[in-house]
């Protein structure tokens, strides 16, 4: 697998669960659950008048409007998350609203995209965003990356299961949504010569791809161990997804560039020919040549294109299909498709603009953030849990300055609004 740099963790590092509360208090646990029911567990939940509400996005909510007392108790806040939300995702939420009015859509037809346009931003980006300065770093890790490795083992596991027995295992209301037991098999996730896609606790190999693709610099930055990072990018390529392919190309460009892969060390070449090696094993277990691999006819979502109709506010249904960017413009038309390109890249912007002064872990949120973006012109799955939670959980890493003890947050807070709290200690940022 291809090394990180060395300011990755290592396990002597890691401190106890009691010193992560300690340090923390009881945003610790309520950040660990989000990040079980979101990257662990993200598609268990209910259905809810025929929409999946999931026990992730119910704890998001919760935890949400939990953060957002703090932050307007504490006053904590900062311009560049409520730009992004207020002033870019939140406008976005309006036209849904509006188009939905006017056009009288169904509930399933704009309630969806108002969510993740306008409910989730402020949850995450204004609310839950500033709450991480107050878990250390390598909680955050402790956190992210058990919670990446059970996805990738489940996967696997499934992935030979099926190759064995031809059944996967299901875990109703925990792995799989109640609405959907039975009916993973029956959700493209089937490739020729007997393959199923590996779809973990994802349900479906696109999204895993997709939400590991943008979490993969941020869980190579906290891996230590080389099995693990090996099997991580085993399971990507067992999705049998071209998306996941290139994207995952892509993501390992960037982490380059941004020197968190160093291309000096033979290992990172090793990995890379392991991994060629293993595509060419699956490309004839598939029924496919190396041909397949570049589809001028998109893998079918060249109509997309074909039928695409450009005005200035868009179509009046909203419909964003596998590839983002022409649901974006079909939908909301020039003007909202340049909304929502500044929303969706606003973060990253911000990160590249700053980049000489973040830490490694905001370096790798922005990568992910840009490694999302380009999924979004193949396969971005922008409306399936978790897939948008965590594209906006790593713009909230790119805003995050550091880690902040309780002790001094009120010292930092008075700065940040003009007033002086004697006696307490400077701001801690690790």
């Amino acid at each position: 697998m291809a090394q990180a740099s060395s300011s990755s963790w290592s396990a002597s590092h890691d401190p106890t669960w009691s010193s992560a509360f300690a340090a923390s208090g009881l945003i610790w646990p309520l950040f660990l659950l989000v990040a079980i029911f979101n990257v662990a567990l993200p598609k268990g939940g209910i259905m809810v008048y025929g929409l999946p509400v999931t026990w992730g996005y119910m704890l998001i909510a919760l935890v949400g409007a939990l953060a957002s007392i703090s932050v307007i108790r504490r006053r904590d806040l900062q311009i560049a998350p409520i730009v992004q939300t207020f002033g870019l995702f939140l406008p976005l939420a309006v036209i849904v609203y509006y188009k939905a009015v006017q056009y009288n859509l169904s509930a399933a037809g704009w309630i969806p995209f108002a969510v993740i346009f306008g409910l989730f931003p402020i949850l995450i980006l204004a609310a839950i965003g500033p709450q991480l300065e107050r878990i250390r770093t390598v909680d955050i890790a402790r956190a992210i990356r058990p919670m990446v490795r059970f996805a990738v083992a489940w996967g696997l596991m499934n992935f030979v299961l099926f190759l064995l027995t031809r059944e996967i295992i299901e875990i109703p209301y925990v792995t799989v949504n109640i609405g959907d037991v039975g009916e993973i098999l029956s959700k493209n996730n089937l490739r020729s010569g007997g393959l199923m896609k590996l779809v973990s606790t994802y349900n479906n190999g696109n999204v895993f791809g997709a939400c590991m693709v943008m979490l993969m610099p941020l869980y190579l930055y906290f891996e230590h161990r080389k099995i693990w990072r090996a099997l991580f990018i085993v399971a990507l390529i067992l999705t049998l997804s071209r998306t996941a392919w290139f994207s995952m190309s892509a993501a390992f460009i960037m982490m380059a560039l941004a020197g968190q892969i160093r291309l000096n060390r033979t290992g990172v070449w090793v990995s890379v020919a392991a991994a060629v090696c293993v595509l060419l094993v699956l490309l004839p277990l598939m029924g496919w040549s190396s041909a397949n691999l570049i589809d001028d006819r998109l893998g079918g979502r060249l109509v997309y294109l074909q039928d695409l109709k450009i005005s200035f506010f868009g179509a009046e249904r909203i419909v964003i299909p596998e590839v983002v960017y022409f649901g974006l413009l079909q939908s909301f038309g020039l003007f909202g498709f340049v909304l929502s390109l500044c929303a969706l890249g606003f973060g990253a912007a911000f990160g590249i603009g700053h980049w000489q002064q973040l830490g490694r872990l905001r370096q790798a949120a922005v990568v992910g953030v840009l490694s999302y973006l380009a999924v979004c012109a193949m396969d971005g799955a922008m409306l399936y849990p978790p897939v948008f939670p965590i594209f906006l959980f790593l713009n909230a890493l790119i805003y995050r300055r550091g880690y902040v003890p309780a002790a001094d947050r009120s010292t930092d807070i008075a700065q940040r609004f003009g007033k002086r709290a004697p006696g307490l200690t400077p701001v801690h940022l690790r």
